[in-house]
């Protein structure tokens, strides 16, 4: 039965310990406890609209609870029978926080479950399942960010039992995540022991505690331009954990202070994840570009055309151009220590090919279609570098 529109009695502000004044009212919105009265002391007997806490109602009649019904048949030979369906209000993520000291590294994972129904949930035992999971669950009850996705990130909690209560506080105590196991594709991180999550509640729980090392450096990543360029360098990191890590938010400190964000993907064990948060001001790069030839020549291109009893093959002549380009890179580091930093250039895609001229003293590599190279730079010093290419278009 509805409550809305029935009389309920509300607690009113001038009740005390020893004495309970109440003032009747009309119940408007039984969820967000809404609640109309008049108040006989205003001339008119003007009708005020407010909402008390809930614990400051009180109903003439008993207050309906939800109930859920579900109707299954099964085979009585079976010793066993499971009954299993899907909460959208139970969502978990993992967060992370990532502590940088010198040359230590530590990264400690925490579970987030969120309880975005109206009721308390009371968990016997649970499951954390993680990875890449598609579930058609279609609610806009709970938090964007705890929804699932392709990308692998947010999964639910698959809870095990609902039968015990246990207080919040005892709880969270003795309650932790265990170490998560593979099965087909996916990680199971098991919870034994009973928790409570209370109504629209975060609930954290401590995860693993890996073993992790965080490389730093600067980062110049860029597309080529036949034309000056400059900017500053990336602070960039290169992550790897004992292992897997599941999708999640990370924190990044850096001595104790945070110095940014980021996303950590599905990150199989001893694998490496490369990262960036932020441009670096102590770190400037300038780059020029100078053409030296541009020469035209004629190339064959056979093409093959299919016909009824053979195939043909005929010669197309095409006007090509061999560009060579020198570039000129200077990165300058203006920090009191020395730095290493990553070159990378790529965006070659709309040339038929590309190939670095190796010349002596050379510090630069071809991988693939980008150039790359690894530069270690002084305290407060400027280095100029430089390679040729040949591009044809």
């Amino acid at each position: 039965k509805k409550l809305n529109g029935t009389e309920v009695y509300i607690r009113s502000p001038l009740s005390s310990y020893k004495t309970i004044k109440l003032i009747k009212g009309i119940l408007i919105d039984v969820i967000n406890h809404l609640v109309k009265i008049q108040d006989e002391t205003i001339d008119g007997q003007q009708t005020l609209y407010f909402t008390v806490p809930g614990n400051q109602i009180f109903y003439l009649e008993e207050p309906a609870k939800p109930k859920y019904y579900v109707d299954f048949t099964y085979t009585s030979s079976n010793s066993k029978v499971f009954v299993s369906y899907l909460q959208s209000n139970l969502n978990w993520r993992t967060q992370y926080q990532l502590n940088l000291n010198n040359n230590q590294s530590d990264l400690i994972a925490m579970a987030n479950i969120r309880n975005d129904g109206k009721s308390p949930v009371f968990i016997d035992q649970a499951e954390l399942i993680c990875g890449d999971i598609n579930l058609q669950i279609h609610s806009l009850q709970y938090d964007r960010s705890y929804r699932m996705s392709r990308s692998g990130s947010e999964v639910y909690s698959q809870s095990k039992s609902s039968t015990m209560q246990m207080d919040f506080g005892d709880a969270f105590t003795l309650v932790s995540v265990e170490q998560g196991k593979e099965l087909a594709g996916l990680y199971i991180f098991p919870i034994d022991k009973p928790f409570t999550i209370n109504a629209k509640t975060n609930f954290l729980l401590p995860m693993f505690h890996p073993q992790v090392s965080v490389e730093r450096y600067g980062s110049i990543s860029k597309t080529f331009l036949a034309m000056p360029t400059s900017g500053k360098a990336q602070r960039s990191y290169r992550l790897r954990s004992d292992r897997y890590l599941s999708h999640g938010n990370c924190i990044i400190r850096e001595y104790d202070r945070v110095v940014g964000e980021t996303q950590l993907p599905n990150l199989a064990a001893n694998n490496k994840y490369e990262f960036s948060i932020g441009e670096d001001a102590d770190i400037i790069y300038k780059e020029n570009v100078t053409l030296i030839s541009a020469i035209s020549f004629n190339e064959t291109e056979s093409k093959v055309k299919l016909s009824s009893d053979k195939s043909i093959s005929s010669g197309v002549i095409m006007t090509r151009t061999r560009y060579t380009y020198k570039i000129h890179l200077q990165v300058i580091n203006f920090k009191n220590r020395s730095i290493n930093v990553e070159y990378e250039q790529s965006g070659f895609h709309s040339y038929q090919n590309m190939k670095l001229i190796k010349l002596d003293k050379h510090e630069f590599i071809q991988d693939g279609s980008s150039i790359k190279s690894n530069i270690t730079i002084q305290a407060n010093t400027t280095e100029n570098y430089s390679y040729t290419i040949e591009l044809i278009r």
